[in-house]
């Protein structure tokens, strides 16, 4: 049975995982731009990035499990073909794209040699062994992936507010997710 609105647990998730996602990969661009010799903070902002990472890691796995055990609204059906089929293809590019930042900073990190802080909680087991090409690669893949998740989102948002303002109040899918 298709329910109206997606259960409180996942709306919770989706808003979580979006101010963390959009939170990250502000501070991302933030650390980079940061020049060491002035700024002494940078690295301290490392920590937090990563610790976070980690949190997106895990969130994003409690999402799928939820969105997999959880009955939720469906694309509604009288949309049409091609939106339905644009609306599958920016979930799937969101949920890949939701794993593959954070895995893709974390195998930089473990190739790199770095450590992988969780708040000061934890720190990640060493498991890989040290490959400065390989991190480097990573490291291109970490900085160029959260440019197409960011451009992913822009879409999703897009979709959302076409169908909110554009299109019959049964397509409106925004309340469903409110």
């Amino acid at each position: 049975m298709e329910t109206e609105k997606y259960p409180a647990l996942m709306r919770l998730m989706h808003w979580l995982m979006a101010i963390t996602i959009l939170g990250l990969i502000g501070s991302g661009w933030f650390m980079a731009s940061l020049d060491p010799e002035v700024a002494t903070y940078k690295y301290d902002i490392y920590f937090w990035h990563k610790s976070f990472g980690v949190l997106a890691m895990l969130l994003i796995v409690a999402r799928i499990a939820i969105r997999l055990s959880s009955k939720h609204p469906g694309i509604t059906e009288s949309l049409p073909s091609f939106d339905k089929a644009l609306a599958k293809l920016a979930h799937l590019s969101l949920y890949l794209l939701m794993i593959a930042v954070p895995v893709s900073g974390m195998l930089m990190s473990e190739f790199g040699g770095k450590p992988i802080p969780f708040f000061g909680l934890l720190t990640l087991p060493e498991v890989i062994e040290n490959n400065k090409e390989m991190a480097g690669t990573l490291h291109s893949i970490h900085i160029f992936i959260p440019y197409v998740l960011l451009g992913i989102i822009a879409l999703h948002v897009l979709g959302v507010l076409k169908h909110r303002f554009m299109d019959s109040p049964e397509h409106d899918s925004l309340k469903k997710m409110l």
